[in-house]
């Protein structure tokens, strides 16, 4: 008699799973988020940026990029940006942003997007911000001592020759 309420407790545990498969009241999976593609791929600081993605799955309702402008060499981020991307065509979202500081040089970006009434965060990513300084000259980061080196060499160089042609 055991053996029957087994197999019976084993049909219905194996009926209820079909049913439950079935009927998808089991939750499917996340949507999935494609690359992140940025335009310009390294910005520079205080630009304008289009970020756009690929987004597939069933029951996206809202895209948001969470984006944070940070400056690595002192370790300073400013206050992350919670920014709605808007649908372009099919499965791609993009959001046109204007980076606001000056002397950062990286931005912190990530998807996430609501579907089926849950919030879900994606991978972050780091993008080095192209940077230029104004000055092409300073290559070394001396201030000019290279000008007084050359100047005693050439008093050097000067007083040497002086000495070995006063001596024929």
């Amino acid at each position: 008699m055991k053996k029957n309420y087994r197999y019976i407790q084993i049909y219905l545990l194996l009926f209820i799973s079909l049913f439950l498969l079935i009927t998808e009241i089991v939750p499917g999976a996340n949507p999935t988020v494609g690359e992140i593609i940025l335009v310009p791929a390294h910005p520079a600081p205080k630009s304008d940026v289009t970020i756009s993605t690929d987004i597939s799955g069933n029951s996206v309702s809202k895209v948001r990029l969470i984006i944070n402008e940070c400056n690595k060499e002192t370790g300073v981020c400013y206050a992350p940006r919670n920014i709605s991307m808007n649908k372009k065509n099919g499965d791609t979202f993009e959001a046109k942003i204007t980076l606001q500081w000056d002397d950062v040089t990286s931005i912190t970006y990530h998807i996430k997007l609501e579907s089926g009434g849950k919030w879900i965060d994606y991978d972050e990513y780091t993008t080095l911000l192209s940077i230029s300084s104004g000055n092409s000259n300073d290559t070394n980061g001396s201030p000019g001592f290279e000008i007084i080196l050359f100047l005693f060499a050439v008093i050097g160089f000067i007083i040497f020759f002086k000495k070995f042609k006063s001596n024929f």
